[in-house]
């Protein structure tokens, strides 16, 4: 009877159990979680797949998410969701943000000068983006400063890498870095440094002519600067060592052309000669370019190069030509 018994109670126990687990009652008191129903699968499989969908098209989801990448320093991130947000709602009210967010991330990507300029480039496209594509908006004052302090990185780095070729004797690369700079940054203080570097770089090519123009140009161009300093003693260096150099070349890209000096007149009308060109001589009674002796008379134009002929270099950069008062200067030297 005992054993019938007790095998019964088994029995039953086993029963109970497997049933709690296939109904997923709970075994212990206190635990209230509830049973997974239909309805519930339902919402997990919308979270999951119909409202990603949407929200990869709404504009306030895509702007905070890329926000929140641009705070955690992600500009990469950023970059990728500013431009879905404009590729998207290129005409949403903060379309202008957007696009000022992009490209500030790429800005804020930039290294130091001798680094990838990539960044530099893409930021400034970007903001001259902004400038085009939003006219007047808010951001355009700011935009045009990032700018210019890309501009100035750009000519940096140009800098950093034409003096890096100089100091490996690499002299035609270095020079073709430093004009780069004189004809993309004409205005900026590095523009000023890469015309002595030019000028040196042209001394070490032995292209005498070219380095004389260069260094008198810095000179000319800017007389309150310190490298005009250098400049002076570069010239006076260049006519030390090669005294007979006469003026033959101007600087390239840098200066406008001289105004033409054909004549106005009768054919037979004398043109003044440029006071740069060697003086003439006649042979077989024809005037020809044929450099006389030295001068022992140094009247020199007033604010420009005297050099050892007495031959002023002024007249060559002037864009409009003129004839200043002429003072008796010391060959070799500035006359001030």
């Amino acid at each position: 009877m005992l054993p019938h018994l007790f095998r019964h109670t088994v029995t039953t126990l086993i029963l109970s159990v497997a049933s709690c687990l296939t109904l997923g009652c709970s075994l212990w008191p206190g635990n209230d979680s509830p049973a997974p129903t239909a309805g519930a699968d339902r919402t997990d499989a919308q979270i999951f797949v119909g409202d990603t969908i949407e929200m990869n098209y709404d504009p306030n989801v895509i702007l905070k998410r890329a926000e929140s990448f641009h705070e955690q320093e992600g500009y990469a991130e950023a970059i990728v969701e500013y431009q879905h947000f404009l590729d998207l709602h290129r005409n949403h009210i903060l379309a202008p943000y957007a696009q000022y967010r992009l490209a500030l991330s790429h800005f804020k990507m930039i290294q130091t000068i001798d680094r990838d300029v990539t960044p530099v480039k893409k930021a400034q496209e970007e903001f001259w983006e902004l400038i085009h594509s939003f006219p007047a908006s808010q951001y355009e004052a700011e935009a045009r400063v990032k700018i210019r302090e890309c501009r100035r990185y750009l000519a940096k780095h140009d800098l950093f890498v034409g003096t890096f070729y100089y100091r490996r004797e690499q002299y035609l690369a270095a020079a073709k870095r430093f004009e780069k700079i004189i004809d993309g940054y004409p205005s900026m203080e590095e523009a000023v440094e890469a015309k002595l570097q030019l000028a040196k770089t042209y001394q070490n090519l032995g292209a005498w002519e070219w380095a004389r123009d260069w260094a008198a140009a810095l000179v000319q161009q800017h007389p309150r600067h310190p490298l005009r300093e250098d400049g002076l003693k570069l010239l006076a260096a260049l006519e030390k060592e090669k005294p007979n150099v006469m003026m033959a070349a101007r600087p390239r890209g840098s200066l406008q052309p001289r105004r033409s000096l054909q004549p106005r007149g009768p054919v037979n009308q004398q043109v003044p000669r440029p006071a740069f060109f060697p003086a003439t001589t006649a042979i077989n009674g024809a005037s020809s370019l044929v450099p006389q002796a030295p001068s022992t008379v140094t009247d020199c134009q007033m604010g420009s190069w005297c050099g050892r002929t007495g031959t002023s270099l002024s007249s060559a950069f002037a864009p409009n030509p003129r004839i200043p008062a002429s003072v008796t200067c010391r060959p070799g030297t500035w006359c001030q």
